[in-house]
């Protein structure tokens, strides 16, 4: 409120209410501030101080100053988390696995998305320094290793996820994509399919799925193709769906994610194909949708969930300066369920002589 040309003075109801500080714990507990925060931080005290320490703060509503504490101890309790995109639902399933793990040793983590642009990524890094993270989790960062030493050298420890190949200096995480698909195509020759299509991925995860998809088919002495690019998103199986119309020989389609399997679903339901009747599909990822779809879908299920909670395991063994793997793989495991027609032609009865 202003009367004339000058402002009020606050009264007591318009005057921000100060809340209570780790002076006032102390002196509803009894004991020092030193003791509270030892109480508080995990520090050495008896359990008696300590009993008095949690009562005053539940009592008063005391909530620590965690960005002063960081200012003492070096750390903040925060863990950066970096993501590709914010509409990816494996990102977020590898998000609450980290979570899992942060929640449960006291932390919490900062959420950044890079946009898949090496320039906002970056950007998304420097913040979460200026934030003084205490580690950072970079899930399918597209820097290459050098830009990234330059970001991070000499400061907290990094784990990499979906990411191919070994860093120096840094912990990677990733699945067995080449091992994966390789499993994928060989369900879809095992049921008899010859000719069958891949809708190819993006970035090194969708390379190292060709190479399986390639593997396989090589072993089975069959030609691949067709190939079909895809960006690992709904549209990009809508539009291979289309192209497929032009290829009335294919009888499977191995998609290198779920996503993608979606949009071939929706795109061959709209022109009258069915699947499997028509065409067989095999997707990767197993996101939780794909069990609900019709019909369910057969896919390579990669962990995300248990891969967040890795990663979130070897920050907090960083952090405490235990050594981890350096690189470590996870396996991939094939999900059979009903979108898989078999082709085989029918064995022949066996004739039984009886010797007459």
């Amino acid at each position: 409120m202003y009367i004339g040309d000058h402002p009020s003075e606050p009264t007591a109801s318009t005057a921000p209410r100060r809340g209570p500080t780790i002076i006032d714990v102390a002196a509803a507990a009894g004991v020092s501030t030193a003791t509270v925060s030892r109480a508080l931080n995990g520090g050495i005290v008896s359990q008696r101080a300590r009993e008095r320490v949690l009562r005053a703060v539940k009592s008063l509503g005391y909530r620590p100053n965690t960005l002063a504490r960081g200012l003492v101890t070096g750390r903040t309790g925060v863990v950066g988390v970096l993501i590709p995109d914010i509409a990816g639902p494996l990102y977020a399933t590898m998000a609450r696995g980290i979570e899992d793990v942060l929640h449960a040793n006291g932390r919490s983590f900062m959420l950044m998305t890079g946009n898949r642009n090496e320039a906002d990524e970056s950007a998304a890094i420097e913040l979460m320094l200026e934030r003084q993270v205490d580690a950072f989790i970079l899930i399918g960062s597209g820097l290459q290793h050098e830009p990234l030493e330059d970001l991070l050298r000499g400061g907290p420890p990094v784990i990499l996820m979906e990411r191919e190949g070994t860093a120096e200096n840094f912990t990677t995480i990733r699945l067995a994509n080449a091992d994966g698909a390789r499993l994928a195509t060989e369900h879809l020759i095992e049921r008899g399919h010859r000719r069958i299509a891949h809708v190819a991925g993006i970035r090194r995860a969708g390379m190292r799925r060709l190479d399986g998809y390639h593997a396989a088919l090589d072993a089975a002495g069959l030609a691949a193709g067709p190939i079909l690019q895809g960006d690992f998103t709904e549209e990009g199986g809508l539009a291979a769906a289309e192209a497929l119309l032009r290829h009335d020989s294919v009888t499977a389609v191995f998609c290198a994610n779920d996503r993608m399997a979606l949009g071939l679903y929706h795109g061959l339901r709209a022109r009258r194909v069915r699947v499997p009747d028509d065409v067989s599909v095999v997707g990767f990822d197993d996101l939780p949708w794909g069990a609900y779809l019709d019909p369910p879908l057969t896919t390579v299920r990669q962990s995300a969930r248990e891969m967040g909670r890795l990663a979130a395991e070897f920050a907090l063994a960083g952090l405490r300066g235990q050594a981890t793997a350096t690189d470590a793989v996870v396996p991939a495991e094939l999900v059979v369920r009903a979108s898989v027609r078999d082709v085989r032609p029918p064995r022949s009865p066996t004739t039984v002589h009886d010797g007459r």
